[in-house]
């Protein structure tokens, strides 16, 4: 009897203490899901704010639109940013440099348009590209006194008071109840400046930000360098400088997407050539706690390299802006400005119609092809005052005796039997079998990577080859 009951009791005290360990750990998942789901909650109640960044746009206004398959323009740029800020507003807008490309009057011209447009899409802050400063000082400082966006550069001293830029510029964004400072900062390598600048000096980058980021770092509540150099100058400043953010950067990187690189807590980001990408990141933080390091309490930001690809319709806003720029440039006849060498070996252009006199045949083949109606293409497009598209679409407009204006050598409009033979002056009279022989090289000259893009010299031969010739006495 008495070992039954010590028998229940024991089974009674196990039942007792399974209960009680039930228990306890209900209790202790319940506040593990409490704890974890007030995370999730602090992290997702993080202010946040979205960065769109652009750059090393080299005079790229719009694509030509001799290829169907071309990326980027300023017009569809302006339809994604409208699109993204449909979705949220805070967005700060930025470009890391190098509006121009070439140096000349027409570079000059576009940079005016393009800052407009930049303007317009509400871009905060350029920073100042070796290409920029290409350009003179008499127009940049006209440039950054006219413009709403501001001209930074955290390592370029300039004595001339001409020129408003700054050292660095701080954007307050509104959001979720708080609002955050953004730090804005630029630098450019000094390994891209060739020439000497009249009262500028370009100091070392990771030198010139140290007390910068010293003076930024209690007044702001993310950073951002806009690193106007090779990803790999980027990438050391990263490691030099670990409470950056962010840092985009630019040069020679042509696919933006497959450059990205994160050192510790630092993102950086190419944003590749000529505005054919828009970068995009959302970053959230939240302020300092104490005792806490800040990054610690940053969620990962979301990060897109965005193809200006044909899903992006062109603004109307923009394409006003690009209308006005192609009238410009015929109001200031800079097709007469174009600078002209000799031909090769002195020769002239003839034009077609003296062709036509021995080879009417081939003559008339070429009349049917793409090549002959290349000036009317641009007639079409209006830009046909435009120097960069002309050259392509016309015979010899960068020699003497070539194309100059539609009045005055209509003889040599489209892609005519010179623009690949080369000038006909010593074939007419002398006719020469050696003249004019053409291969690849010829042709990659206007059929390069950008204008087109799927050029296959054996594919494209068989559209404009033609007809052979029956000798002479045969």
């Amino acid at each position: 009897m008495i070992r039954i009951c010590s028998k229940i009791l024991i089974l009674k005290t196990l039942v007792y203490i399974s209960l009680l360990l039930i228990l306890f750990n209900q209790g202790c998942n319940s506040h593990s899901e409490k704890e974890i789901g007030e995370k999730r909650n602090k992290a997702s109640s993080a202010p946040t704010i979205h960065v769109v960044f652009t750059g090393e746009e080299n005079g790229y206004l719009e694509p030509c639109g001799c290829s169907e398959v071309q990326l980027g323009g300023l017009s569809k740029r302006h339809t994604l940013i409208n699109h993204l800020r449909e979705k949220d507003g805070n967005w700060i807008l930025l470009s890391l440099g190098d509006l121009p490309g070439k140096v000349g009057r027409q570079d000059e011209i576009k940079m005016e348009t393009a800052l407009e447009a930049l303007d317009l899409m509400g871009y905060v802050a350029h920073n100042i590209g070796e290409k920029d400063l290409n350009m003179g000082v008499d127009l940049l400082g006209y440039l950054s006194q006219i413009s709403n966006v501001d001209f930074i550069s955290s390592n370029m001293d300039f004595t001339t008071q001409v020129l408003k830029i700054k050292p660095y510029v701080i954007k307050e964004i509104k959001t979720k109840g708080t609002t955050l400072k953004v730090g804005i900062l630029g630098i450019v390598s000094p390994r891209l400046i060739e020439n000497t600048y009249h009262g500028m000096e370009v100091m070392d980058p990771v030198l010139s930000l140290k007390p910068l980021l010293s003076d930024l770092r209690d007044k702001t509540d993310i950073l951002i360098l806009l690193s106007h150099a090779e990803m790999e100058e980027s990438i050391k400043i990263a490691e030099v400088y670990p409470e950056l953010d962010l840092i985009i950067s630019g040069h020679l990187v042509d696919r933006p997407d497959l450059y990205l690189k994160k050192v510790n807590n630092t993102y950086v980001i190419p944003v590749g050539e000529k505005g054919k990408y828009v970068g995009e990141i959302t970053l959230s933080t939240r302020q300092k706690e104490s005792g806490e390091d800040e990054h610690a309490n940053s969620s990962s930001p979301v990060i897109e390299t965005i193809p200006l690809d044909g899903r992006f319709e062109d603004s109307p806003e923009i394409a006003m802006l690009l209308k006005i720029y192609q009238q410009r440039l015929k109001d200031e006849d800079l097709l007469a400005q174009v600078f002209k060498s000799d031909p090769p070996s002195n020769l002239t252009y003839i034009g077609n119609d003296d062709c036509a006199v021995c080879h009417n045949k081939i003559f008339k083949h070429g009349e049917e092809t793409g090549h002959a109606s290349a000036y009317e293409t641009l007639v079409k497009s209006e830009h046909e005052y435009d120097p960069e598209c002309v050259e392509c679409h016309v015979i010899g407009l960068n020699y003497i005796t070539g194309f100059e204006t539609i009045e005055s050598t209509p003889k040599l409009k489209g892609v005519g039997c010179e623009s690949c033979h080369g000038p006909g002056s010593d074939h007419k009279e002398t006719l020469s079998k050696d003249y004019g022989k053409v291969g690849v090289e010829n042709c990659e000259i206007c059929h390069n990577d950008e204008h087109s893009p799927h050029f296959d010299f054996k594919d494209y031969w068989q559209k404009i080859k033609h007809p052979r010739e029956k000798e002479k006495g045969g």
